[in-house]
């Protein structure tokens, strides 16, 4: 059985001009411990697809298809069962960690929050494992850095909280929406190579979503290109890069190259 299943999803939104389709027809599998590039411009409908995924499409959004997790169908569900799964069995690091972190609290609220709700721990227990967490990516001075605000941090440093939020619950799927979109080159290359070490140390399945062909290169076993909601070409990262065979995957690539 596949981790994630997805089946025929369409997305669709209810706008005062009309609808607009974002996802049409989606099919996709993903299993444990693999990792997944979806690749395509702005408003291919990769964002969309996994805020399907998710269950975080706003109210005009209307769904149809099916989104299996690891057997159970999460299209259409309850919010209180699917707060089940969010962060504690799939988790999302979204573009930009300044509109995902609260300003008004410190760093080291918002990820010990996590586990006393999820995981139900003490409020010592988890301040201890939150800053472990913030050791493991790379955050220096971790005990200091809990009572930082995150306008008190660098973009890079913001995105590796981010990550560490996401990896707190241990979940079995990480959804990275454009990761490293807003940050430098430098820091873009210090945050992937975080992604790659700690999928391989934790085995979970990874699924990156990015318009940059080769960044998911170094990262990535599989790569699904999407264009106008489709997904119009599907194989393995060496394949892809080598034959290509959608034009829009050529002209991806072609880009990069320039």
């Amino acid at each position: 059985m596949p981790l994630l299943s997805i089946q025929a999803l369409h997305v669709a939104f209810h706008t005062p001009e009309g609808q607009v389709e974002a996802v049409r027809g989606v099919d996709l599998q993903l299993a444990a411990g693999e990792t997944l590039a979806v690749v395509g411009e702005s408003g291919a409908g990769k964002s969309q697809l996994f805020h399907a995924v998710m269950g975080l499409l706003p109210r005009n959004a209307h769904t149809s298809g099916s989104v299996q997790f690891a057997g159970t169908e999460l299209l259409k569900q309850a919010p209180h069962v699917l707060n089940q799964f969010r962060g504690k069995r799939m988790a999302m690091i979204f573009q930009d960690p300044m509109t995902a972190l609260n300003p008004l609290l410190t760093i080291g609220r918002q990820l010990t929050e996590v586990l006393e709700v999820h995981q139900g721990m003490s409020s010592q227990t988890a301040q201890s494992r939150t800053i472990a967490m913030l050791e493991q990516v790379r955050i220096p001075d971790a005990p200091r850095r809990l009572h930082s605000y995150p306008h008190e941090l660098s973009g890079g440093m913001r995105q590796r909280v981010m990550i560490a939020m996401a990896l707190l619950c241990e979940p079995a799927l990480l959804i990275a929406d454009e990761p490293t979109t807003a940050l430098d080159v430098t820091v873009q290359s210090e945050i992937m190579a975080l992604l790659n070490v700690i999928r391989a140390e934790r085995d979970m399945a990874v699924v990156l979503i990015t318009h940059d062909l080769p960044l998911a290169g170094g990262l990535c076993d599989r790569v699904a290109v999407m264009r106008h909601g489709n997904i119009v070409e599907m194989g393995e990262m060496l394949r892809i890069f080598q034959q290509p065979q959608h034009p829009y995957t050529r002209e991806l690539l072609q880009a990069a190259r320039h």
